[in-house]
């Protein structure tokens, strides 16, 4: 896994979500959540990776 494995399964789930209905925000910041959960990585981390 490196970083971009993870911003890849980011943008993939936010899609997924945004198809689902989500608007963009709230599908970003579930995506985050959910992948650090999968990757076991702090959601600060992928916040720092995602650049906010």
């Amino acid at each position: 896994m490196d970083i971009f494995d993870v911003l890849t399964a980011i943008s993939k789930r936010k899609l997924e979500f945004m198809h689902a209905g989500m608007d963009g925000s709230e599908a970003l910041t579930k995506a985050e959540f959910d992948v650090s959960k999968d990757y076991n990585i702090q959601l600060l981390d992928i916040k720092k990776l995602v650049g906010l």
